[in-house]
């Protein structure tokens, strides 16, 4: 009866698998199963609406070869469902990061996502969490990190300062409060997009050094987070 209950405790702790719930960024354990997350969608076929891959990430020093983590990536179109949701934002392209003991280190999603609700998700991270740490590291695209507790949330949003909030920076840091913009673009038809990591803070050493399968340039931003990140704000 005893291992019957722990049993059950234990997978009670784990979400349901991608597509039978779509997973919400904004209420997971670092706990959880990897493997098992992505369990169905790996079995699934690939076609042009959908794919859904896993592959070992190696390093390499002094000649020697070692796995050091696994990566995760399902993307499909709008037509076949979200995967996951970030409060008013769903997300049809999401990759996550584990270790070779299945231990997730960080999960990362995007979506295309308009100027008014990428503000309104800013706005409401700021009233759950406070003042973030905001800086922009990519061209056209302005990062907000939140260190709390057990995790770190940045967001990308493709918006830039205004004139008075870029003139009044302090060194590389924006005032999380002053004002941000839509950033500019001459591509006809362009579709503004938004990213988003999520990391283990006990893993922010090896995601520094190890970090590397992002396929659209988005990555996190991890500052220098030898010591822990304080907005000048």
């Amino acid at each position: 009866m005893l291992i019957a209950a722990l049993l059950f405790s234990v997978a009670s702790c784990e979400p349901k698998r991608l597509r039978e719930a779509v997973f919400d960024l904004n209420d997971f354990s670092f706990g959880l199963s990897v493997n098992r997350l992505y369990e169905n969608e790996l079995k699934k076929e690939i076609s042009l609406k959908y794919s859904a891959y896993s592959d070992t990430v190696f390093n390499y020093k002094q000649g020697i070869q070692k796995a050091v983590a696994v990566k995760y990536m399902v993307s499909a179109e709008k037509s076949e469902g979200p995967f996951a949701k970030f409060k008013n934002v769903s997300f049809y392209n999401m990759q996550s990061l584990a270790d070779v003991n299945d231990n997730l280190m960080m999960i990362s999603a995007d979506a295309k996502c308009g100027y008014g609700d990428q503000i309104r998700l800013l706005n409401d991270l700021k009233a759950a969490y406070g003042k973030p740490v905001v800086k922009q590291h990519i061209a056209s695209f302005t990062s907000f990190t939140w260190r709390i507790d057990d995790r770190t949330i940045q967001i990308q949003l493709e918006v830039i300062p205004d004139y008075e909030n870029d003139k009044n920076k302090k060194s590389d840091y924006l005032n999380p409060n002053g004002g941000f913009l839509k950033s500019d673009s001459y591509e006809p038809n362009h579709v503004y997009q938004m990213f988003i990591h999520i990391f283990d803070n006990d893993f922010i050493q090896e995601l520094k050094e190890q970090y590397s399968y992002a396929e659209n340039g988005h990555k996190p931003y991890f500052y220098d987070y030898d010591e822990k990140t304080v907005s000048p704000y």
